[in-house]
């Protein structure tokens, strides 16, 4: 008996022992942030509106730059929303710029009655291209943004050179997620055992929803999401604001994106996807490891892969800088200048 009152006693030393270096690491890192001042979820395009799809889907669109017939369509991750792109709103080498929420995602209320599948968010994607008159467009897709564009470009092989002028795939795969997260051949075979319970599961969304908003943030918390999708220099302050949008992602657009992860793989198609790529990722990327853009780099037929030091899975935000000069070297070889505003005269 005393030896289970000495075990108890050492548990609970344990536990607080580190709840209490968690909270002092938070802390240091909350104090010494150098973009503590940002105002995350502020920002907006100087143009917005609503793109209505036929299943009742409204796709929430803002945009940035000169109204243009040639622009840069930006896709989010899983559970984000064009908030990310907080760095990149305020303009990029004077391009025009489109921005928009995934069905089910931020503004875009309704998610509509059609599967929510990598092909339909890929039709989601062509509809913003029609309704923003782009004749000439480079998409930028992060995580799972990137496979939705690599999926449109296999959808429509047509597009590419006329109408997709090139692509830039930020920590992105090209097969199911969990194959190419850390870990991925255990990840993958548990999401297969796992598949039907967490199926039905999902059919509890609406109880899991309550359950979420009486989840308090913590230290904990802070720190597993500053692992799992940040490298060891993150700024705290964007860690809490990517803690904030997956926080306000419903539950079952959650499970729907768990389930749309499985059927996607374009791996034999690669090679149909002849316009230039700028490939980016972090070496400290657990949720869509390195290899796999450097696979996509090597599959690709016209790739350039840049690879970022000790950052994680959300570059557009860790190394907002270095990301927004790639891009915008790119964007100015792909697209050319900025051209004039559509009716604009000299």
């Amino acid at each position: 008996m005393r030896r289970k009152v000495f075990a108890l006693a050492g548990t609970a030393i344990g536990v607080g022992a580190g709840a209490i270096a968690s909270r002092s690491v938070v802390r240091r890192r909350r104090r010494n942030d150098p973009e503590a001042g940002e105002g995350f979820g502020q920002r907006r395009g100087q143009r917005a509106r609503l793109v209505h799809r036929p299943d009742g889907a409204a796709i929430y669109v803002e945009e940035a730059g000169p109204a243009v017939a040639r622009g840069a369509v930006f896709i989010h991750g899983s559970a984000l929303r064009t908030d990310l792109w907080h760095y990149q709103m305020p303009g990029v080498g004077g391009q025009r710029l489109v921005f928009y929420d995934l069905r089910g995602h931020g503004r875009s209320q309704t998610k509509g009655d059609a599967d929510f599948t990598i092909e339909n968010l890929a039709h989601d994607l062509e509809a913003v291209i029609r309704d923003a008159e782009l004749e000439e467009a480079v998409l930028v897709g992060h995580s799972i943004g990137g496979m939705i564009a690599l999926q449109l470009c296999c959808m429509r092989n047509d597009w590419l050179g006329p109408r997709i002028k090139g692509l830039v795939l930020s920590n992105t795969t090209y097969r199911p997620a969990y194959d190419t997260s850390i870990g991925g051949a255990v990840v993958s075979k548990l999401e297969r055992v796992v598949r039907s319970p967490l199926d039905m599961l999902g059919g509890q969304h609406d109880r899991i929803q309550r359950l979420r908003k009486i989840i308090k943030p913590t230290d904990q918390v802070f720190l597993a999401v500053s692992f799992a999708a940040f490298g060891p220099h993150a700024s705290a302050k964007q860690i809490d604001f990517t803690y904030d949008m997956l926080a306000d992602t419903s539950a079952d657009v959650l499970f729907d994106l768990v389930k749309s992860y499985r059927d996607f793989d374009v791996t034999e198609l690669l090679d149909r996807v002849t316009v230039p790529v700028l490939v980016i990722s972090g070496t400290h990327d657990r949720l869509t490891v390195p290899r796999a853009s450097e696979y996509l780099a090597q599959r690709l037929p016209k790739a350039e892969l840049r690879v970022l030091e000790e950052c994680g899975h959300m570059t557009m935000l860790e190394r907002h800088e270095d990301f927004n000069d790639m891009l915008q070297r790119f964007l100015a070889d792909v697209l050319g200048p900025p051209a004039e505003p559509l009716g604009a005269h000299p």
